[in-house]
């Protein structure tokens, strides 16, 4: 029952944007949908093969820019030039360790003291960019490599 109604939930966020719910699109979402889950397009290949699913490095890649375009994604570079994305929908920031390259998830909830519209605000004004969302990029070392 749990996962008919997960499934009705890719279904409904797919049709919000448009899209028809495929397997592949489910999958990539299911997996991408967990706090603290970065990886690269070959990453989430590699993940989905050991769960056993049937599915093309191509396809990832293809859903992967489909699912971005759709704003259901958030495509981003790591520290070494890497590309991620990130399916986890609550407005958050990021924590990169620059010594061992993991990243980690912060909510902005957690963070009110930063508001993001006067930074996108000033942006504009000295641009003339429309800024659709800023987010905020922290660097450091983590708890284990400290």
């Amino acid at each position: 029952m749990a996962r008919t109604k997960e499934r009705d939930t890719f279904r409904s966020r797919l049709k919000t944007v448009g899209l028809r719910h495929t397997m592949p699109r489910e999958r990539i979402l299911s997996f991408l949908d967990k706090k603290n889950a970065h990886p690269t397009p070959e990453e989430l290949y590699q993940s989905l093969k050991k769960k056993g699913y049937a599915i093309g490095l191509s396809t990832v890649y293809l859903n992967l820019q489909v699912l971005r375009d759709a704003g259901l994604l958030w495509e981003f570079k790591d520290q070494q030039g890497n590309t991620r994305y990130d399916g986890f929908t609550e407005k958050h920031h990021h924590l990169f360790c620059v010594q061992c390259g993991t990243i980690e998830d912060l909510l902005a909830k957690d963070l009110p003291e930063f508001d993001p519209e006067p930074v996108k605000k000033a942006v504009e004004s000295r641009t003339g960019w429309f800024i659709e969302d800023a987010r905020l990029e922290l660097r450091g070392v983590c708890p284990n490599c400290q």
